[in-house]
């Protein structure tokens, strides 16, 4: 699913510079909040950190990162090396993870670190006011595998082994 999709989204990014990092923004569910504060927060940190690396950002936003935030992404990113997508037509989410040499995903989806996590490149967690058990353990959990680490304003390169839960579930499918 990710080369075809980086395929067809690469013009949208060609412009960049590399290493390019494909931000993943979620927002507001039962446990986390991206407030407008936040968002300011997380913009002027990934923006010092395309400065300092010379890594061009490709965002791409959620439906729950809501329309007050979206606009702070927009305008924190107008003049820097950056496509914040604007939500008309198809999604570039996975075109993005597919063309990114890093990612760097809000903590507030538990989807959004997995599909990180399977594409096996560098995959940077930005944590969000609130928390829950459950969240806190599964990201613990990916740490702990060396698959992801807190973003700290810096790009590092690791390896780890891509997460493939369908091909485990196939195969304890096929076992039984």
């Amino acid at each position: 699913r990710l080369a075809p999709a980086a395929k067809e989204f690469a013009p949208m990014v060609a412009h960049l510079p590399r290493p390019l990092v494909a931000v993943l923004v979620g927002g507001n569910n039962g446990v986390y909040q991206l407030t407008a504060d936040g968002t300011r927060e997380l913009a002027a940190k990934l923006k010092a950190t395309a400065k300092k690396s010379g890594a061009g950002l490709a965002v791409t936003p959620s439906r729950r990162t809501g329309s007050e935030n979206e606009a702070i992404l927009r305008d924190a990113f107008a003049d820097a090396p950056a496509v914040v997508w604007d939500g008309t037509g198809a999604n570039p989410y996975f075109g993005f993870l597919g063309l990114a040499d890093a990612v760097v995903a809000t903590c507030d989806s538990v989807s959004m670190a997995s599909e990180a996590a399977a594409t096996g490149k560098p995959v940077y967690i930005i944590d969000l006011e609130g928390g829950s058990r459950k969240f806190c353990d599964f990201h613990k959990s990916l740490r702990d595998d060396g698959i992801t680490r807190p973003f700290k304003g810096t790009l590092e390169t690791w390896t780890y082994a891509p997460l493939n839960d369908t091909a485990q579930v196939a195969a304890l499918v096929h076992q039984r």
